[in-house]
């Protein structure tokens, strides 16, 4: 590999020793003997670790410092950083100890013709309830989306640089950018890498996060599945809704004309009504969801062309 590469380290969420993980990195890129540049963009509640960084710069050490005024999210300091990149491939390194730094130059040796590697830990040393954890929402991930790669939450990647031009992430979507990228055609290939001895931590989240993560899940789903379809998620969960609706009512309402059994103290015809107006108002969206994908999917690309041979 001859060109640069665009390093992007993302202090957002938490930081280790900076200095320690600047020289870790640092040193094996200097191994693997290709021209690099090291980005790291400081989120406001990291102010530590902003002045640490700053006084290494004036030390000497060659490395890109950019700061936001709050923390505005990883994806969000991942696409500030590309932005001041100038490499045609990028990667992205977290602030703290996930894999073996010793292991990158053999990341960036196996790239290839792939436009995008990604690493995963193994073989795994960390805590059983972090491995377990790690299990269970791949599984759901899996189901969901498909098996692109087996370790989602591991922010050591390498892509190029079309894939950030391709692909706009926000919030919380950069954990699924493997998974993105793979439904746009790009090439991806996962590659084992030594999991860090220091990534000892137990991961015990808030009850919030673990729904944040669902939600963002359920968010990538639909994006792979039905953004140009919308009609098919609505339609479809409408129409089930419709149809349970529609059987409710008439068999209440012909109890009623044949028997004269009163609906007056019948609650499931409330709820037969409330299921028809459901369905019918959850098929409309996705009807107003295709005119909106018809006015606007000119500009709405979802592959990629490999070669052109004129």
């Amino acid at each position: 590999m001859t060109e640069t590469i665009s390093v992007i380290i993302p202090i957002s969420e938490r930081c280790d020793d900076i200095g320690e993980m600047h020289r870790e990195y640092r040193d094996a890129l200097l191994l693997a003997g290709i021209p690099f540049e090291m980005i790291y963009v400081v989120e406001g509640a990291f102010g530590k670790a902003f002045l640490e960084l700053k006084a290494m710069k004036e030390r000497g050490e060659k490395l890109t410092l950019i700061k936001h005024s709050r923390q505005f999210g990883e994806a969000t300091a991942i696409t500030s950083g590309f932005l001041q990149s100038a490499g045609g491939i990028i990667m992205t390194l977290p602030a703290y100890h996930q894999v073996d730094a010793a292991d990158l130059p053999k990341m960036i040796r196996s790239m290839g013709d792939y436009d995008m590697v990604v690493a995963r830990r193994w073989p795994r040393s960390d805590s059983k309830w972090n491995q377990l954890q790690t299990r269970l929402y791949h599984n759901l991930v899996s189901r969901m989306t498909g098996n692109v790669c087996n370790d989602i939450g591991c922010s050591v990647r390498l892509f190029r640089r079309k894939i950030l031009e391709e692909i706009h992430i926000y919030g919380d979507l950069h954990r699924f950018l493997p998974i993105l990228s793979h439904k746009q055609g790009f090439r991806i290939k996962e590659i084992d890498l030594r999991q860090s001895p220091k990534e000892k931590r137990v991961r015990t989240y808030p009850f919030g996060i673990y729904v944040r993560r669902l939600i963002d899940l359920l968010t990538v789903f639909f994006l792979i599945k039905f953004t140009k379809k919308p009609l098919r998620f609505f339609g479809l969960t409408g129409s089930v809704i419709l149809v349970v609706g529609l059987l409710v009512t008439s068999y209440l309402v012909i109890n009623r004309l044949l028997f004269g059994v009163a609906l007056s103290d019948r609650p499931l015809f409330l709820i037969g009504i409330l299921f028809l107006v459901l369905g019918l108002q959850i098929f409309a969206i996705g009807l107003v969801g295709e005119i909106v994908i018809f006015t606007h999917a000119k500009e709405l690309k979802e592959y990629t062309v490999e070669e052109i041979i004129n």
